[in-house]
C-alpha cells in the first residue's frame, strides 16, 4: 500500500484527486494533506510518505520552494498543475509525473500504477530491516524489535528507550539518531525531548499542555506544533 501526502493550496484540489484516487481503487492511502505549503513540510518531515501529490503555484511558497527546504527526499513526486510550462522544470526536479489540472482519470491510473511497478522493483531488505534496531549500551550491544518499544526520551546526548516489559536502556545516541531509524508510520516524534509508539498510546490528555498517556501509564509531553500532525498519523494507523 503507498501512502500519500497532497499538498495543494485549493481545498477543492486536494478533494477532486482524493476522490480520483478513491474511485480508481489503486493501492494508495492519503495519510496527509495541506493546503498550506508550511504544515506540508512538517507533514512530510513526520509521515515519510512513499508519495508526494504537489501543486506547483502556491502563495507564499510554491511546489519548488517547498522542495528546497525538505530534509527528507525518498518519495516518488508528482507535480499537479494546470500551467503547462512548469513541465521542464518538474523534469529537472526529477519529478516522477506531471499531471495537467483538470487531473485526467486515466492519466493518474497510468502514474499511480507506474509508482507501484517502481516500488515493487525496489529491494526489499530496508523494509526488512527496519523491523529491528540495534542499541549500542555500556556492556555490549542490544538488538531490539521497534515494536518493543513504547518511547523514547532525550537525556541530554543520550536516549532513553522504555519497553513492554518494563525493561529501560539508555543508549549513547542522541534521540535524532534514532528518529531516522524508527518506522515513522508507527512513531512520531511529538516533542523536543520525546518519541512514542503511537500504537501504545492510549489517549491525549489536555491539561496545561498536551501529554500522551502510553501504555506504562507514562505520560511525554506533546509540542503545539506536533499536536496536529500527531492526530493526523494517529488516524493512520
Amino acid at each position: 500500500m503507498l501512502r500519500a501526502i497532497i499538498i495543494d493550496d485549493e481545498p477543492i484540489g486536494i478533494n477532486t484527486l482524493k476522490i480520483l484516487i478513491e474511485r480508481l481503487d489503486l493501492d494508495v492511502f492519503i495519510v496527509a494533506t495541506s493546503s498550506e505549503p508550511e504544515k506540508g513540510i512538517e507533514l512530510i518531515e513526520s509521515f515519510h510518505p512513499d508519495v508526494i501529490f504537489l501543486d506547483v503555484n502556491m502563495p507564499k511558497l510554491n511546489g519548488f520552494e517547498l522542495l528546497d527546504k525538505l530534509i527528507f527526499k525518498d518519495f516518488k513526486l508528482v507535480f499537479t498543475t494546470a500551467h503547462q510550462e512548469y513541465a521542464l522544470k518538474a523534469i529537472k526536479n526529477k519529478a516522477f509525473d506531471y499531471l495537467l489540472k483538470p487531473i485526467d482519470s486515466n492519466d493518474l491510473k497510468t502514474c499511480i500504477e507506474s509508482i507501484i511497478n517502481a516500488y515493487s522493483k525496489k529491494d526489499n531488505n530496508t523494509i526488512k530491516q527496519r523491523s529491528l534496531i540495534e542499541i549500542a549500551v555500556n556492556d555490549g550491544v542490544v538488538i531490539l524489535k521497534q515494536n518493543q518499544i513504547i518511547r523514547l526520551e532525550a537525556s541530554g546526548s543520550y536516549t532513553v528507550i522504555y519497553l513492554k516489559d518494563g525493561v529501560k536502556h539508555t543508549a549513547s545516541k542522541n534521540l535524532k539518531h534514532f528518529e531516522s531509524l524508527l518506522d515513522p508510520t508507527i512513531f512520531n516524534r511529538c516533542h523536543l525531548s520525546h518519541i512514542i509508539n503511537l500504537n501504545e498510546m492510549t489517549k491525549l490528555i489536555s491539561s496545561d499542555g498536551y501529554f500522551a498517556l502510553m501504555s506504562d501509564q507514562s505520560q511525554p509531553e506533546v509540542g503545539k506544533k506536533q499536536k496536529d500532525i500527531l492526530l493526523e498519523k494517529l488516524k493512520s494507523i
